[in-house]
């Protein structure tokens, strides 16, 4: 069933509901006012006769030719005689027991043509009855009169509700529509985008949806790019393997033992480099995916990072480091931040010159505070953070990454993979791991003139010194 279908069907149920349920309680109370009127007022004239002694007939007489009403008497013989006629004829005696009731309360009843009326009766003296009937004639003839009308009036609301939803929601479901088309267009594999429309629900959405799918469309190309990379860089080791496999098979070469050595070395070289692509392929996928658990507990960054700090001076001694380092226990996954301060310092000693400087400093911020929670940790994390900045004199990068910052499967140099024997992922594997704690990473341009890396990650239930 359509939404305008579905919609217009919905108010005009509960317009017709709600017009039945107030107009009809509201007819039926008048008619009911109308019977209650009728009923006090023959409860007052049987009272009135009945102490009216010996003039009984005589004040029913008086009192029906003012109310319209229908006298009868019923003698002692028990023989019925109609003394007056009003709007009700009574045609037949009513029985004893009817009798009796009446004469409590007036009671309800139907005459031969179905005009409903109501009967009292008084008991005089040796065993006498006089009889009054009132007509409800005009009172059913108003309750008739107001389910017409009620019934009229829900029609028309009914119908003024149809035009208006159809009025109001057009555009709207035309919009809808045309996303419904865009949407398969899309699933068609067909690159296409979202119009936005008004500023209404249906217009937010609009906005919404287009937004996301130039998202979706900006992740597609980026991975394309990056798978288109990765191929390369897998398709560059597997050629040279292959070229030295039909040199070796050559039998003159394969003779010769110093050329059969060194081209096992460069294949096993090769091999390297293919399985470090691999292994970061297969990390970046871990960490964009929520199913990995990450084995969480108290990881001593402040120890990590000193240990960084001096291999990067045993392997570069002429390098300039300095160190700052605040004692700060964080929560996370102790492999995977040894990773990551493993990429960030390998990028230093790779990107930089041996001699540039190097500013290392760490400290505490926000303890006492609430803050972000690592995945996965029930501890207590997130009184505060461990905040590492990293500066360097190196190059630094260019305007568009400082903008764009570190983004999974996201290389910021193609060519730093071949000249350095990495992947060229060192960054995006470094954003992963900080995402997956829970922290943050920001790429700045460092007073010392090269790159500043700054890395948040939540403390270990506010631990520090």
């Amino acid at each position: 069933m359509r939404l305008q279908t579905r919609l217009t069907l919905t108010s005009a149920a509960l317009i017709t509901g709600v017009s039945l349920t107030v107009g009809g309680a509201t007819t039926w109370g008048a008619y009911q006012h109308e019977v209650d009127t009728a009923h006090k007022a023959l409860v007052a004239d049987r009272a009135q006769i009945a102490s009216a002694t010996g003039q009984e007939l005589t004040t029913a007489l008086l009192l029906s030719n003012q109310q319209n009403l229908t006298v009868a008497l019923i003698d002692s013989t028990k023989a019925m005689t109609v003394v007056r006629e009003g709007e009700v004829a009574l045609r037949a005696k009513p029985a004893a027991k009817v009798l009796q009731e009446s004469s409590e309360q007036p009671t309800k009843r139907l005459s031969a043509d179905g005009t409903p009326y109501l009967l009292q009766s008084v008991k005089l003296a040796n065993n006498e009855w006089v009889i009054l009937q009132e007509s409800l004639a005009d009172a059913q003839q108003l309750l008739n009169a107001g389910w017409v009308t009620l019934l009229l009036f829900t029609s028309i609301a009914d119908l003024i509700a149809v035009l208006l939803v159809a009025l109001l929601i057009r555009r709207d479901l035309r919009e809808l529509r045309r996303m419904v088309g865009t949407a398969r267009a899309i699933a068609g594999g067909t690159r296409s985008t979202f119009e936005v429309g008004s500023g209404t629900e249906v217009g937010q959405l609009g906005a919404a949806l287009k937004s996301m799918v130039a998202q979706l469309q900006a992740n597609e190309t980026e991975m394309q790019r990056f798978l288109g990379d990765a191929s390369h860089e897998l398709r560059t080791p597997l050629t040279v393997i292959r070229g030295y496999l039909e040199m070796l098979g050559n039998p003159a070469r394969a003779a010769d033992g110093e050329f059969a050595a060194r081209s096992i070395a460069k294949m096993q070289g090769e091999v390297g480099r293919m399985q470090r692509l691999i292994d970061d392929l297969l990390l970046l996928t871990e960490l964009g995916s929520a199913g990995r658990a990450l084995d969480v507990g108290p990881v001593d960054l402040a120890g990590l990072v000193r240990s960084e700090v001096e291999l990067m001076r045993d392997l570069q001694p002429g390098r300039p480091v300095e160190a700052d380092l605040e004692s700060a226990i964080v929560s996370g996954d102790r492999h995977l931040i040894d990773q990551l301060l493993g990429n960030l310092f390998g990028n230093l000693r790779r990107h930089t010159g041996a001699a540039v400087a190097v500013q290392v400093g760490l400290r505490v911020e926000g303890a006492g505070a609430r803050g972000a929670q690592a995945v996965g940790d029930s501890s207590g994390a997130g009184a505060g953070f461990a905040v590492l900045t990293i500066d360097d004199a190196g190059p630094g990068l260019t305007t568009e990454a400082y903008e764009r910052g570190a983004v999974l499967f996201e290389r910021f140099n193609k060519h730093r993979s071949r000249e350095g024997g990495g992947s060229g992922l060192g960054m995006s594997i470094m954003a992963g791991v900080v995402a997956r704690h829970g922290g943050t990473m920001a790429l700045e341009r460092s007073p010392l003139g090269g790159l500043r890396t700054v890395i948040k990650l939540p403390l270990f239930g506010g631990a520090h010194d």
